[in-house]
């Protein structure tokens, strides 16, 4: 007999977290040494099937965070953080692209069986945008040698630089306001596709796909934006030179996609072996599950532990019949931590 089934979710997931540049992030505290990118990614969800429906409903919210930056980029902020003076000169090629979104909205979904044990839900949501953020730094820095006795700040071994900086965003990141530069909040509306494929490959073997933010847009009306160019000599009169320009654009945000799977296989009745992947515009990352099944008399559940091998995290994971949670992380500090992830979730049905 069918059931009206209720699901909730909540995903939190993030690589690599950082702190690269204030006026971009002022959400992390770690610093940032090395990498190539940085994401945060979070989800919350509820869902509604009525019995005897192959419609569903639900709300929804979504935060993307993701970065991309150079090495000496990276290099330069961790001297910029802790106060290094640089024991050589050198050149710093200067890049940073950041892309924020934070939106929630309302779905619906429809369920239809493609083949035997096989079938696909594809669910339409329609988004309203909280907050965004959208641009890039690129430049070129290069230093001098000082010493110690005349070493304060590493700005003071600044020798050139020159940096442009284009961005968008739903309230000012650099102190714009300070400028006259008051803007009215953007309203931002949006609409993305998730699909949803599951289904037996054998009795005891079964795969499950997901998809989130296919297509996915967001258009935002009389978005704030800033250009920023910097010119510095050290030998130079003046030192520096600094040019900027403010204005209102519309603008579409094309929101960072995401795909999850699992492939499952059932060795007895206890035992359970796995293989779990995610994708995103940066990474792709794999891990490997071993289940065991605990025979509670009225409330049985899989304990599985995980392992990533790109990353070296480790992790558990609890599965019953109203639901469960996953851990995973390189670090239990979490300061530390350049991998984590914690999802929870839960179901009922009457």
């Amino acid at each position: 007999m069918q059931k009206t089934k209720v699901e909730f979710e909540v995903l939190a997931s993030a690589d690599s977290p950082a702190q690269p540049i204030t006026a971009f992030i002022d959400d992390w505290d770690a610093p940032l040494e090395s990498g190539e990118h940085a994401y945060v990614q979070g989800r919350l969800a509820l869902t509604v099937q009525p019995a005897h429906s192959v419609i569903s409903y639900g709300l929804a919210w979504r935060y993307d965070y993701l970065m991309e930056f150079s090495e000496e980029t990276a290099e330069v902020y961790w001297q910029y953080e802790n106060k290094q003076n640089p024991t050589q000169s050198k050149s710093y090629p200067l890049f940073l692209k950041a892309k924020h979104n934070e939106r929630f909205g309302a779905n619906i979904g429809f369920t239809q069986s493609i083949a035997a044990d096989w079938q696909v839900t594809a669910k339409a949501n329609l988004w309203q945008g909280l907050h965004a953020l959208d641009g890039k730094v690129t430049g070129n820095l290069s230093n001098r040698i000082l010493a110690d006795s005349e070493f304060n700040n590493i700005r003071d071994t600044i020798d050139k630089a020159d940096a442009y900086l284009d961005y968008y965003y739903d309230k000012p990141a650099l102190e714009e306001e300070n400028l006259g530069w008051n803007p009215a909040q953007p309203s931002g509306y949006g609409y993305s596709i998730d699909l949803n494929l599951t289904g037996k490959l054998s009795d005891k073997t079964w795969l499950n796909i997901r998809g989130y933010d296919v297509l996915g847009r967001m258009r935002w009306k009389d978005m704030p934006s800033t250009r920023y160019a910097l010119d510095y000599d050290v030998d130079g009169r003046p030192l520096y030179s600094l040019e900027g320009q403010l204005e209102t654009k519309d603008i579409t945000q094309t929101l960072p996609w995401r795909v999850e799977g699992s492939l499952m296989h059932q060795l007895d009745d206890q035992w359970q072996l796995g293989l779990q992947g995610q994708v995103n515009e940066v990474q792709d990352l794999y891990q490997l599950s071993a289940g065991y099944l605990l025979n509670n008399y009225r409330y049985p559940f899989m304990l599985t532990a995980l392992v990533e091998p790109q990353t070296q995290a480790l992790g558990l994971a609890l599965d019953s019949r109203y639901g469960g949670i996953k851990v995973l992380t390189d670090d239990l500090d979490s300061q530390k931590a350049k991998r984590s992830e914690i999802s929870l979730y839960g179901r009922y049905a009457w």
